[in-house]
């Protein structure tokens, strides 16, 4: 009877172990805003009411059309304290991240673009993103729908998410990217500051600020535009791989599309504008 008891109490035991292992192993969301944070998990958003299918006419991570199960971002972050110029930081679980201003993210007209949290289902996984060795772009994946590829910055399309948290403008955590007030409003050095915050910040810090960690810090020691002829610098900002290589380089060519010429010269101007400050 002893024998049998301990028998009983250790299946027990590796019941409950096991219920715990596996509840630690769903994957969760972290939705924060200024002082308060919520967790989650992928089983209760796939059987959230609100989830639908989402066709995706060209997604940039995928490079064809797919069809996802997601929920807008907007519900998610229904009853947020956000404010007209707040910005959503979207935090991989590899601590990748990426500023996505709120009023994208939560605007609901059916002619404006419209963000969702892509849930994907372990009965039917997603593919293994082409090119990479990082599996699918799953749990968690921010997809757009409609608007255009130069509005929604390739870099809003955030995969492996493991958080949102509401946070200020990068203009007002970082102030040393300001622009002076008496440059005019239509300067290309304005555009420029909107499209390195846009395109180029979630990788890249500039003096130290920021949270970028994937490439190098784009003033420290110097600024491109100190090593880089003005065309040169034009070519490698459109396609790195055109100038140089190097083992694990991770910095993508951008088409017309993502990346207009406009801009290119913009992002130059505003380096050139910095490295005189």
């Amino acid at each position: 009877m002893r024998a049998l008891l301990l028998a009983l109490t250790l299946m027990a035991g590796l019941a409950c172990f096991q219920a715990r292992e596996s509840q630690a192993q769903t994957p969760s969301l972290t939705i924060a805003e200024r002082g308060t944070s919520k967790s989650v998990s992928r089983t209760e958003l796939l059987a959230d009411s609100r989830l639908q299918s989402v066709a995706i006419a060209y997604d940039p991570v995928y490079r064809r059309p797919m069809t996802y199960r997601g929920i807008a971002v907007s519900e998610l972050l229904k009853g947020a304290r956000i404010g007209n110029d707040d910005y959503v930081q979207a935090r991989a679980y590899d601590n990748f991240s990426v500023s996505i201003p709120a009023g994208l993210l939560t605007q609901t007209s059916p002619s404006s673009a419209e963000a969702f949290l892509a849930v994907e289902d372990p009965a039917a996984p997603w593919p293994a993103i082409p090119g990479t060795t990082k599996g699918s772009a799953g749990p968690f994946y921010i997809v757009w729908r409609g608007g255009t590829r130069s509005e929604i910055s390739s870099e809003y399309w955030a995969y492996h998410l493991a958080a949102l948290t509401v946070t200020d403008s990068p203009f007002k955590r970082w102030p040393g990217l300001a622009v002076a007030a008496d440059v005019p409003a239509d300067d290309p050095i304005r555009r420029g500051l909107d499209r390195f915050v846009a395109v180029c910040m979630a990788c890249h810090r500039f003096n130290g600020e920021g949270e970028g960690e994937q490439g190098p810090d784009l003033a420290r020691p110097m600024n491109p535009v100190e090593y880089f002829q003005p065309a040169v610098l034009k070519k490698y900002l459109r396609n790195p791989s055109s100038v140089r290589t190097w083992p694990e380089q991770k910095m993508p060519a951008f088409d017309e599309d993502n990346l207009s010429d406009a801009d290119i010269d913009a992002i130059v101007a505003w380096l050139a504008y910095k490295a005189r400050k």
